[in-house]
């Protein structure tokens, strides 16, 4: 870490609260008022953004812990998944569970909700939990028949406005109908995938890999790029909401490409070099053109990758960085620790 600029804009921290391990997840409510964490010893906890105080904490709300948090379009309800092979919907309002379903394997690690209604189901939530993908409407009733898969689901994310689910193994990446189950295309993988990140556009899909490598494919033209020689496992992907720029971790600097034209092979990416440590966590404002990253000491940078000067300022919390995430507006940032920090900062 370099060591002070004057020309750097403070970050403040705005307040904090903490739970009792490593947290998993953390989810903004979609008007910004709310704010959820969970960690890795099963604790739920929902917060009101303006005052900086536990409105709800459930302390055990999957006993083996909880992998997953996703507010329900509305902001009334949040939906938890964890490593006990449930998931559950909770009243935002009064913390109450209103519904519990089994995840249909041990550990549930992914929640996504559509982004719109399909159909007369509503907003549906996507469960993915070993090799199966699972739909529930708003209520928490099913939806159809689950997907399943040959290896487990590694990740998943909606796309296309919201009508189509990506979904993500070790092998390739499949786009399904959420209620036929018709896969629409797939794109398979020599590389071990970790996640995927599609562009905002849906011109672009990333994966990042265990082989230390980034997987792109034109999904205009299904033409492949490859950008290898990341020191770590890519585990942290971040489009800009323009879709032409695309940050990945994969060490202790991030790499910023311009997927402008005919994408980012064959282009040097900018890096972003002021993390001692590996980079463990990566979100571009919803809204806004600042990219904020963590890394596994607790440095908490907010960067704008474009500018002339790319660092805008630098923090550090207590232990190493798990998450980070912009609210909605790109006011507010929260970055969350191993040791169960829930730090809500903002930029002077």
């Amino acid at each position: 870490m370099s060591g002070t600029d004057s020309k750097l804009r403070p970050i403040a921290f705005k307040w904090h609260a903490k739970l009792d391990d490593f947290i998993t997840s953390v989810a903004w409510s979609p008007e910004r008022g709310r704010l959820a964490a969970a960690s890795v010893s099963g604790q739920v906890a929902i917060y009101d953004v303006a005052q900086g105080r536990a409105i709800h904490l459930v302390e055990s709300a999957h006993e083996d812990g909880c992998d997953a948090l996703a507010w329900r379009p509305d902001g009334q309800a949040l939906a938890t998944a964890g490593r006990d092979g449930t998931w559950k919907l909770w009243h935002a309002v009064d913390g109450k569970m209103l519904i519990e379903h089994e995840a249909g394997a041990m550990w549930a690690e992914h929640l996504a909700w559509s982004p719109k209604a399909i159909g007369e189901h509503g907003h549906l939530l996507a469960l993915g939990a070993g090799n199966k993908v699972s739909f529930w409407n708003e209520q928490g009733a099913p939806v159809g028949e689950a997907m399943t898969f040959q290896r487990t689901v590694a990740d998943m994310a909606w796309i296309l406005g919201g009508s189509t689910l990506a979904v993500a193994t070790s092998t390739g990446v499949s786009l399904r109908d959420p209620l036929t189950g018709k896969e629409e295309r797939s794109f398979a993988s020599n590389d071990p995938i970790l996640n995927l990140a599609f562009s905002p556009s849906g011109k672009w899909l990333m994966t990042g890999n265990q082989d230390c490598s980034v997987h792109v494919w034109n999904t205009d033209n299904s033409t492949e790029m490859h950008m290898r020689g990341y020191a770590a496992k890519v585990r942290q992907l971040a489009w800009h909401r323009g879709s032409r720029w695309l940050a990945a971790g994969g060490g202790d600097v991030v790499s910023v490409w311009d997927c402008s034209g005919r994408g980012p092979e064959g282009r040097t990416p900018t890096l972003l070099e002021w993390h001692p440590d590996q980079i463990s966590a990566l979100h571009y404002q919803p809204d806004g053109d600042w990219l904020a990253s963590g890394a596994r000491d607790g440095s908490v940078a907010v960067w704008s990758p474009t500018q002339r000067q790319t660092l805008i300022g630098g923090v550090k919390i207590s232990s190493g960085v798990t998450r980070i995430a912009w609210s909605p507006d790109g006011k507010l940032f929260v970055a969350t620790g191993e040791s169960g920090e829930v730090q809500v900062l903002a930029v002077e």
